[in-house]
């Protein structure tokens, strides 16, 4: 229940209360079977589950109260009401089987079939499989005893999911929105275009990888390549207005992901008053679009094309400022007697005539990672974890905001500004102030930075009482701490904090914050 001021006052207050009631249920049923024969082991299941879900929302409204009166009996007119109800099934079948030869050679498979109410009867049910083995070379004779190589196991998979989320509950129907009423008259109007054949959202992921250790398990280390391709993937694909209609939520196209993925850590140094350990992981990440229903369409900063990335920035290329009169410059494409680009390129001061290019450059990194380490000197120890990203840029939005150069007086502003254009012969990239609408700060490569970074993400420092100082007191254990979170980032971006979703733009990342405590803990 809520009230509502301002200009409730005028109808004697108003109070609305809503009531929303969530059902689900879910069943589960698992048979399991597992057994060994000598040096074959054998494991099988098979599981049904059954979902649903029901919400039941009602809403009331009155106007017309006595003071201090929030309850709909004390309304006078009643304003509105409202109610909704909706259902989603999901069953499940799911057979799965899992075997190993002395703990050597491992293979494993899975088969599930899922159905799923938010599509139609034709194509509500999506069938998807796993397969995965791995071989452990160490155990064979040929590598035993050696001092080199403790442990070595090859690993390969093949999976597939299905999803149906965020398309809401009935996708491929046609509906009819309510509550369009003309006096006396209840109305309703044709809802937006639906696909009756909207099916699951397919991911088949691939991966072939390596683990091994050496020296005793001094070093040890994974290797992977993943190839991760989302096919039929659930979309609001853009429509001509002149068919009444924005988008169309459909099946549009494939993605795939791919790269490279390493894990190493290391016993440095141990003994009974010194340790110290490392890790370090990181991963070379790739995307590109392998299939859409149409050329191409603008998306934000980007254009998603087959071949080309999710990520790879398409905006108007920035060419400066004119040294003459401190206007902002853009480049345009020089065309042919048959409007195609000749490759060349001029600059153009009106920036309706800039072109919009591939800028060659993505929001997506070309390497992350994290480095830890852990030390302990007597009684005391430290962890301390880095983590990095090199080779993506960001556009920010917001810094181009403060850049607007007072064309509206009172807003922030920035202070690079003052390296503004100010007299015939300027060498900058700031124009000049102008007191009228420009489009200086409009979308470009102006606000396209590089958005490499070094963050020290946590540390943790303590100290531990030892054994015979806190036995006296019937503890087991005694450790005082301080623990930061987000202390330092090293950065070449020249704007706010780097670390944003994978969008690429400062105005939808989200901030990290500087933690800082001391804390105790206590074991008896």
């Amino acid at each position: 229940m809520h009230s509502e001021y301002g200009y409730a006052a005028s109808v004697g207050g108003r109070v609305s209360q809503n009531r929303d009631l969530t059902t689900t249920i879910n069943l589960i049923n698992q048979l399991n079977y597992t057994n060994s024969f000598g040096d074959h082991n054998l494991s099988v299941d098979a599981i049904h589950e059954a979902y649903k879900l029901k919400i039941s929302g009602l809403g009331a409204q009155g106007v017309g109260f006595l003071p201090n009166v929030k309850v709909l009996n004390g309304s006078t007119t009643p304003e509105g009401v409202s109610g909704y109800l909706t259902e989603e099934r999901l069953e499940s079948f799911l057979g799965r089987a899992s075997y190993n030869f002395k703990n050597r050679y491992y293979l494993e498979g899975a088969f599930r079939t899922d159905g799923s109410s938010r599509f139609d009867e034709s194509v509500r049910w999506g069938n998807f499989y796993s397969v995965g083995g791995s071989w452990v070379v160490s155990d064979e004779e040929f590598l035993a005893g050696n001092d080199i190589l403790s442990f070595l196991k090859f690993k390969a998979s093949y999976g597939e999911l299905g999803n149906n989320r965020g398309i809401g509950y009935f996708p491929y129907l046609q509906l009819f929105e309510t509550g369009w009423n003309q006096l006396d008259n209840t109305g309703v109007l044709l809802g937006g275009v639906a696909d009756p054949l909207l099916k699951w959202e397919k991911t088949s992921s691939s991966n072939f990888g390596v683990d091994f250790r050496l020296f005793n398990d001094k070093i040890s280390a994974n290797i992977d390549y993943y190839n991760k391709k989302s096919v039929d993937l659930i979309y609001d694909q853009p429509l001509a207005p002149s068919t009444g209609n924005e988008s169309i939520k459909t099946n549009v196209g494939s993605v795939k992901n791919y790269g490279w993925e390493f894990s190493l850590s290391s016993n440095n140094f141990r003994t009974d008053n010194f340790e110290w350990t490392t890790g370090l992981n990181f991963s070379f990440d790739k995307n590109e679009i392998t299939e859409l229903t149409q050329e191409g369409f603008i998306n934000g900063t980007k254009r998603w094309e087959v071949g080309k990335s999710l990520y790879e920035f398409y905006i108007q290329e920035y060419a400066g400022v004119n040294p003459d009169n401190g206007y902002a410059m853009w480049y345009k494409d020089v065309l042919d007697t048959e409007g195609e680009p000749t490759g060349e390129k001029e600059t153009t001061e009106v920036y309706s005539e800039a072109s919009r290019n591939y800028t060659g450059k993505t929001s997506l990194p070309d390497v992350i990672g994290g480095l830890t380490n852990y030390v302990r000197v007597g009684n005391f120890d430290m962890n301390i974890l880095f983590n990095f990203s090199f080779g993506s840029y960001i556009y920010d939005s917001t810094y181009a905001s403060l850049m607007a150069g007072f064309e509206s007086p009172g807003r922030a502003a920035s202070p690079d500004l003052i390296n503004r254009w100010q007299n015939p012969g300027d060498t900058t990239d700031i124009p000049l102030f102008l007191q009228s609408n420009n489009d200086f700060n409009s979308t470009s490569t102006r606000f396209l930075f590089k958005n490499d970074y070094v963050r020290l993400k946590a540390l943790n420092v303590g100290f531990n009482f030892p054994d015979k100082v806190i036995s006296n007191f019937g503890l087991s254990k005694l450790r005082i701490y301080f623990q930061g979170d987000n202390l330092a980032t090293f950065q070449s971006h020249k704007g706010l904090d780097p670390e944003q979703s994978i969008s690429g733009t400062t105005n939808s990342r989200s901030y990290n914050q500087r933690i800082m405590s001391f804390g105790l803990n206590l074991e008896f």
